[in-house]
């Protein structure tokens, strides 16, 4: 209990206090906390997923980035067992042991929180928590109404979030996009209110060069990593890596400035 008074640091003793270095899961890209990728329906997200909680499980590179081998929980909401296991036949030959999957789960405040705390002392190996999707796991029907879209949004991302942080672990979040598109700042696609952006500490957002495109970017912004945008091809059910530009780069390329920075 906090009581009536703040807790409070002096900023001399903050500046000769030691912290741990930000735990990374895809070095410079993934970092501890929630992440949510955001993209149009049936544009490769899952496959996105399934290939990076691979790579991380089996400790390889994502896109030339070294990983932190950890185990990975991948809440796959949306899918059955029979389709993860035929999209892994197309994507590894050696499936790892550390890599472990779930079709069904609770919703947020209705006992999934207990669910993946409970998994993380079984398993204390896992650092990386997907789940596919957001949607999946809200309780939208018992929402109470009284702190409007933003508060409830905002609720949800930091019931993770209190995990994420206490846990020292990523949890990446799958979500989808509106239709209406926002020139100013594609961020603002996101279904949702903007307590689902000002919550998570990291956004992605992928989008198709063209609806019949092969090929696709991804914009990353975050507290704790670069604004980055990275040019992708789907070649094999694979996300390939053609080309990376981080902010400087593309302050030349007319890049909206709400596009910079994320929450604070």
């Amino acid at each position: 209990m906090l009581g009536n008074e703040l807790v409070t640091i002096d900023a001399e003793t903050l500046m000769a206090t030691p912290f741990e270095k930000t735990m990374f899961i895809v070095e410079g890209l993934i970092p501890q906390g929630v992440g949510i990728l955001c993209g149009s329906s049936k544009i490769g997200k899952s496959w996105l997923m399934l290939w990076l909680g691979l790579q991380v499980a089996q400790g390889n590179p994502v896109w030339d980035s070294p990983t932190l081998a950890c185990d990975v929980l991948y809440l796959c909401l949306e899918d059955t067992y029979n389709r993860i296991q035929n999209r892994l036949y197309y994507l590894t030959e050696e499936a790892p042991e550390n890599l472990r999957f779930a079709v069904i789960s609770e919703q947020l405040g209705g006992g999934l929180e207990e669910q993946i705390t409970t998994f993380l002392k079984k398993y204390p190996n896992t650092k990386f928590v997907i789940i596919d999707t957001l949607q999946k796991i809200r309780n939208t029907k018992a929402a109470s109404g009284k702190n409007g879209m933003y508060g409830d949004d905002y609720d949800d991302i930091c019931a993770l979030k209190s995990i994420a942080d206490e846990k020292n672990i990523s949890i990446m979040l799958v979500h989808h996009l509106r239709k209406t598109k926002d020139s100013d700042d594609p961020f603002n696609q996101i279904s949702g209110s903007t307590g689902i952006t000002g919550a998570v500490d990291t956004a992605y957002l992928l989008k198709r060069t063209t609806a019949t495109s092969d090929t696709a970017t991804l914009t990353a912004k975050g507290r704790d990593i670069e604004m980055q945008q990275l040019k992708l091809r789907f070649e094999e059910r694979v996300w390939e890596l053609t080309e990376k530009k981080y902010e400087e780069e593309m302050k030349n390329e007319a890049i909206p400035a709400s596009l910079v920075r994320l929450g604070g």
